[in-house]
């Protein structure tokens, strides 16, 4: 490159606002890539070594420009651009090719699948830095047009907001005429359907679950809400949702309550309605008549300090009537915030055909769910600590991790959502490599050899490959945290990467986000649990060694929010907590 002056930064952009992501190169050669541009002032750089990374790290870096340096011979330029284009997030930002040749087929193809330019290397620095600001400043004043537009849909969403709000009150004021009620019905049942599609692109069970009884809740204006799952000839108390209990928490989250069963019998209202499959509408608990062959119980009214007054109690069945579980839909409350005497016959309506609804959603989650627990419990024939409950208090500790992680950066809404789909599914799925390792090594007391050592660390790749195909994100996610999850921040860890003919570690954040929050998952729970080499760590300790490792094993960041949400994941820790020594330890 000619050594020519920097380029001024510029005037109208706030410094650092570009954003500028390399991808591929090689790291000596974008380490100088990126100081050339660094240098011209104004400019954040972040490299991405692996092309195959290039989508999770746009994603997480939200860069203005994205840059394909193929220098680096083994750079699939088609299948990267072809990746960024299928993403929503980023394939609105541009994508600026660099070569070492002109190569015309392959500069065609390219502009074909979506690049915004090509540069060919050698190239002035001048001219480097002004193409760069280019593309980057079109893209940074799109982005400007766009939150004038979305400022714009949000004050036209606040007052359709507003305007239903009144509407809300007036119909309720006005004698409710049988037109009046056929259309607020008609509104509520669209409303229903467009839940139902979003139920269904949810993959993760106990995200789902959480959804379902939100919605529930929203769709009849419920104070608070419980949801039983059939698990044998019992009920398992599993999801509860409680507005009145979250107001009083520092978080203003709905605090855990541990999980219990109930024996399917008519003498409790959830037994009762699992039973007979029929709903019950209670306008007084504490008021149930005599003759009624089931009981309230309060004491978990007494143990949380609530007063539960009506309830609409209803069933799940998947669609050849066998019974999913019973949900429980509590205090119904008006639109001003205060209580509603009971339930309208419109609310049981609505909840009859959302319960429907709902059903069908769980029956397929549970079958992608009953997949990946095969898949687990094969892994635990050959290792006894990969159990049904380690993987999902990995899954939750994962998910608290970057709820956090995301509250911080102001990310929510469905991409949000999706994500953390994402993560609690893969993070379930992180060790299932260790089908491919020998049972004699996985279940030796003791300490490994070095060889033996070695033949562990296969499982990661053994992982990753069993989603190869990687057909969609899901799969993606799954292949990233099993191959990588055992990475180091210091670039200490396994699998590595080969380098000029030398393999090393990933380091920082070349390992994507996902593996480095199930990495520090994983690690709390083994310390905290017990292993056939060793006893349960006591937590103190534990806190100890992660705090020691900032830095070194893990993220800072995630090391800080393990930290900060400590009790969300003692809840996790508690819900999901092995059972007495002696007995199973998987969640079947």
């Amino acid at each position: 490159m000619t050594d020519l002056p920097s380029t001024p930064p510029l005037e109208s952009v706030p410094r650092d606002e570009h954003e500028l992501l390399i991808v591929g190169g090689g790291y000596t050669a974008t380490r100088a890539l990126s100081e050339i541009i660094a240098a011209s002032g104004g400019v954040s750089v972040q490299h991405c070594l692996r092309a195959g990374d290039a989508v999770d790290e746009a994603m997480r870096i939200c860069p203005t420009l994205i840059v394909l340096d193929l220098r680096e011979p083994a750079f699939d330029l088609i299948t990267t651009l072809d990746a960024l284009a299928g993403s929503e997030e980023v394939a609105a930002v541009p994508v600026v090719v660099l070569a070492s040749a002109m190569t015309p087929d392959l500069r065609e193809a390219a502009f074909v699948h979506g690049a915004t330019d090509w540069i060919v290397y050698p190239v002035s620095r001048a001219e480097l830095v002004a193409r760069v600001r280019i593309h980057s400043t079109s893209y940074l004043n799109l982005l400007r047009r766009n939150r004038t537009a979305t400022a714009n849909d949000t004050l036209q969403g606040e007052l359709r907001a507003a305007n239903r709000s009144i509407e809300q009150h007036r119909l309720q004021l006005i004698e409710r005429a049988g037109e009046q009620l056929n259309l607020e019905w008609d509104m509520r049942l669209r409303g229903l359907l467009q839940v139902g599609i979003e139920l269904n692109q949810i993959h993760d069970f106990q995200t789902l679950m959480d959804r379902i009884l939100s919605e529930a809740r929203a769709l009849v204006h419920t104070e608070s809400g419980t949801v039983f799952l059939r698990e044998g000839d019992s009920l398992r108390f599993t999801f509860f949702q409680n507005e009145a209990l979250a107001q009083r928490t520092d978080t203003g989250e709905t605090p855990q309550v541990s999980s219990f069963r109930l024996p399917i019998t008519d003498r409790s209202l959830a037994g009762w309605v699992c039973l007979t499959g029929q709903y019950l509408h209670i306008p007084d608990c504490y008021q149930i008549a005599p003759l009624a062959p089931y009981r309230f119980d309060s004491s978990f009214d007494q143990v949380v300090g609530y007063r539960t007054r009506a309830m609409l109690a209803v069933p799940l069945k998947s669609q050849s009537g066998h019974m999913l579980g019973v949900m429980e839909l509590i205090n119904p409350i008006g639109i001003d915030g205060g209580p509603r005497a009971t339930f309208s016959e419109q609310d049981i309506r609505l909840v009859e055909h959302f319960a429907k609804v709902a059903s069908v959603a769980i029956e397929r989650a549970r079958l992608t769910e009953s997949t990946m627990l095969r898949m687990i419990r094969m892994a635990e024939i050959r290792d006894p600590t990969e159990t049904g409950r380690h993987v999902a208090r990995v899954a939750g500790y994962s998910a608290v991790i970057f709820e956090e992680w995301a509250r911080r950066r102001g990310l929510e809404g469905p991409s949000f959502e999706r994500q953390r789909d994402r993560l609690r599914t893969a993070a379930k799925l992180h060790d299932v490599g260790k089908i491919g390792v020998s049972d004699s090594i996985l279940k030796k007391e003791g300490r490994l050899d070095p060889p033996e050592y070695e033949e562990v660390k296969k499982h990661a790749q053994i992982g990753a490959d069993l989603f190869g195909e990687a057909p969609n994100e899901f799969d993606e996610a799954a292949r990233e945290v099993a191959l990588l999850h055992h990475e180091k921040w210091n670039g200490e860890g396994y699998p590595g990467i080969e380098e000029g003919g030398v393999r090393r570690g990933r380091r920082g954040e070349e390992i994507p986000l996902f593996a480095r929050i199930v990495g520090i998952a994983d690690v709390f729970d083994a310390l905290s649990s017990h292993r056939s080499y060793k006893e349960a760590w006591p937590e103190q300790r534990v806190l100890e060694l992660i705090q020691s490792e900032s830095g070194q094993h893990f993220d800072p960041e995630l090391v800080d929010i393990l930290f900060a949400r400590l009790d969300s994941i003692r809840s996790v820790r508690d819900r999901l907590a092995d059972p007495p020594r002696g007995q199973a330890g998987s969640m079947r």
